[in-house]
């Protein structure tokens, strides 16, 4: 039985006692062994307490499954009851049980015994009830691609019908859509001759409504805030925010003011969302409501179940500057041209939650002049976060963005830490040797998995290399200028290698001693998800600790900036800011940043990265003695504790975490000792006698990841 229809999210399908799940927006399958064939029939999703997109029901008394990375026993109402990491009994009653895998599947039983087994080996899970019942299961997309796409004519009247449907593909509308994985990838947006909305997408029924003048600067601005509140976006004479209770929210009319206000609304709402979840589905005790809670005039909790008007009447009377200090940093910060060609950006731009920022321009425009650019909003302070085409084609720190760039990105496969491949063209012997030695010394960072170093390389080589998609990252040091490359018998033009419909480039390419992003926007085109150009040359030093932290799952920004701190060296990007090379079991980068106070006492930071892959909304804690395991909103710095190198070596003993003492960075498998940190305590004290002993909270720590 084939239960479902042909467009549909999930599809049921038995096949003898195996009950396949598929996702069909991600294109896996999930397969579920019974004691007997299972008859299906619908079944309602609101039957289960967390969302799905489609469910059946069948009798069975023993279900098993035998891939998955995890498998939780919820009560029927959704209250966590265990993780199954060991075989466990429980008591009669009513269950969902919560199966993460290539898709979420939920089982829901009613009034059963349930016997779970199997978790302890390598062998599938398997759940016996106590006798034959109904076994209701529901899945839900992983949906971490566009379900469908809309063509839109050159109209911003009608680019407003396509912003509405957006929100489409976020489950629901309740303070839980501020975790990602309930929110989905907004369907593609493309230009084309008349507007065409395919027919599962729809305009979710929130109540609310946003207001924006018939120009795509309003559009823009007010897209992003648009879809995380699922609003259906209308033209008016102002730019407002209706809601269902009849109370209108007027907005700035002036562009900078109105954005300004559209990014205090959003961030403000947003991490009141994630207040009001902390005792949703997924329990915690936050450490940012520990800071704010008591200046909140509700108890965020409260607010889960009320309708999203009523929320927000709540969280508008709100102060901004009460939270704004907790909100995490925008991964994504983009400056667009109002022009027809930045709306296919939307939907990725939406994804992101990146604010959105107009700058129009003055007479013609250049044809090298980006429609669009982005900066990382954790370098807010640090470099404009808010570029203009017109007035300077790409900015230091800088990204040129186009469609091509997340397109790329859900064509490739995504490296684990540990598997990424590397390739460095060096222009010399003696540099190709001093860049050898680097990377392996102590040994080589332990994110690759396999690495090549080309000496003074050929043409043809070089053509390969930049070609090879294979590779996770490519290191250039060759000469460059507009995209021609000098090779030891000539030259590489990358601007003629035509991408066609196979991906001909690396996942994320490094060009370096040239200001012009010509060849890192070729390896876009190409099929690459990001590429960065550093105008000075990079020291084998610190290549190795870009590459390293590239292997760790690092964003590519984050990585240049904390390399080119010491030299003040500038960098430009094409691709997202949040791009990465790998990921790390699906969690957030951390760098953890220890300050002196004395040789044997350091005050340590933790700063966690947002990404193209681990967006906002999640949540991160430390798990290490002395430091304050309270969870925390990923893509947020803290003030985690003080401490002694001991502690400083316990955090180094973690997975993952990349260590920073002054500007020394230690990944993973690099070699710290005691002595090491002592050594470098002295060398910054000395350095600095000015040393501020105070605390500091939320963006004011900063300052500790810069020089």
């Amino acid at each position: 039985m084939n239960d479902g229809s042909p467009d549909g999210r999930i599809g049921f399908e038995a096949d003898g006692e195996t009950l396949a799940v598929s996702d069909r927006i991600e294109g896996t399958r999930l397969d579920l062994r019974t004691d007997r064939e299972p008859e299906l029939s619908p079944a309602l999703p609101e039957l289960f307490p967390l969302p799905v997109d489609r469910a059946v029901s069948f009798e069975a008394e023993s279900v098993s499954v035998s891939e998955y990375s995890n498998v939780n026993v919820r009560r029927a109402d959704g209250d966590f009851v265990a993780q199954l990491d060991e075989p466990s009994e429980f008591p009669r009653g009513d269950y969902c049980v919560e199966i993460n895998g290539v898709t979420k599947v939920l089982l829901r039983v009613e009034d059963a015994e349930i016997d779970a087994s199997g978790m302890a080996g390598s062998g599938p899970i398997e759940l016996v009830f106590d006798r034959p019942t109904t076994v209701t299961v529901g899945a839900r997309s992983l949906h971490t691609r566009p379900e469908a796409t809309i063509t839109v004519p050159d109209d911003p009247a009608a680019l407003t019908e396509a912003v509405s449907v957006l929100g489409s593909s976020i489950r629901e509308f309740s303070p839980e859509r501020s975790w990602p994985t309930l929110r989905g990838y907004p369907p593609r947006i493309e230009r084309g001759d008349e507007l065409d909305i395919p027919s599962p997408l729809t305009v979710p029924d929130t109540g609310v409504e946003v207001v924006v003048r018939p120009t795509y600067a309003d559009v823009y601005r007010l897209s992003t805030l648009s879809y995380y509140l699922g609003a259906r976006m209308t033209v008016g004479d102002a730019p407002a925010i209706r809601l269902e209770t009849g109370y209108e929210e007027r907005l700035p009319t002036e562009g900078e003011a109105l954005e300004q206000r559209v990014k205090e609304l959003f961030g403000t709402w947003f991490f009141l969302d994630t207040l009001a979840r902390t005792e949703g589905y997924v329990p915690s005790d936050r450490y940012e409501y520990e800071q704010v809670g008591a200046e909140l005039p509700f108890y965020p909790p409260n607010l889960a179940d009320s309708s999203m008007s009523e929320r927000l009447m709540e969280y508008l009377e709100v102060e901004p500057k009460i939270v704004e200090p907790y909100i995490p940093s925008w991964p994504t910060v983009a400056t667009v041209r109002p022009v027809p060609a930045a709306a296919e950006l939307l939907p990725h731009l939406a994804r992101a939650f990146a604010p959105v920022h107009v700058r129009a321009t003055d007479g013609a425009t250049s044809p090298d002049e980006p429609v669009a650019l982005a900066t990382s909003g954790w370098q807010d302070g640090v470099t404009s976060r808010r570029p203009n085409p017109a007035a300077d084609l790409i900015p230091a720190w800088s990204s040129v963005l186009t469609p091509s760039t997340y397109e790329n990105r859900l064509r490739r496969e995504m490296a684990d830490r540990g598997d990424v491949a590397v390739a460095f063209l060096i222009e010399t012997e003696e540099r190709a040797r001093d860049v050898r030695n680097s990377l392996t010394n102590p040994e080589v960072p332990d994110g690759i998995g396999r690495w090549s170093v080309y000496a003074a390389p050929n043409s043809d080589a070089v053509s390969e290399i930049l070609t090879d998609s294979g590779l996770d990252v490519v290191f250039c040091g060759l000469p460059t200028e507009d995209g021609v490359i000098e090779t030891a018998d000539g030259v590489v033009d990358v601007t003629n290698v035509s991408a066609g419909s196979d991906l001909r480039a690396p996942a994320v390419s490094v060009f370096e001693d040239g200001s012009d992003v010509t060849a890192a926007a070729a390896a876009v085109d190409r099929g690459g998800s990001a590429a960065a150009v550093f105008e000075t040359p990079i020291e084998p030093s610190r290549l190795r600790t870009l590459i390293g932290l590239l292997a760790a799952g690092c964003p590519i920004v984050a990585a240049a900036r904390f390399v080119s701190d010491a030299t003040d060296s500038v960098t430009r990007f094409a691709g997202d800011p949040g791009t990465v090379a790998a990921v790390d079991r699906g969690l957030t980068a951390q760098v953890y940043s220890c300050r002196p106070l004395d040789p044997d006492t350091h005050r340590v930071h933790c700063r966690s990265f947002l990404s193209s892959e681990a967006l906002l909304g999640r949540e991160f804690q430390v798990v290490a003695d002395p430091f304050d395991p309270t969870p925390s909103l990923a893509g947020t710095e803290r003030d985690i504790g003080r401490t002694d190198p001991s502690g400083i070596l316990r955090l180094h003993d973690l997975k993952g975490p990349v260590i920073r003492l002054s500007d020394e960075f230690y990944l993973q498998n690099d070699e710290l000792t005691v002595e090491k940190i002592e050594a470098s305590a002295r060398r910054a004290l000395t350095a600095d006698d000015s040393i501020d002993d105070g605390e500091t909270t939320g963006t004011d720590a900063e300052s500790c990841f810069r020089d």
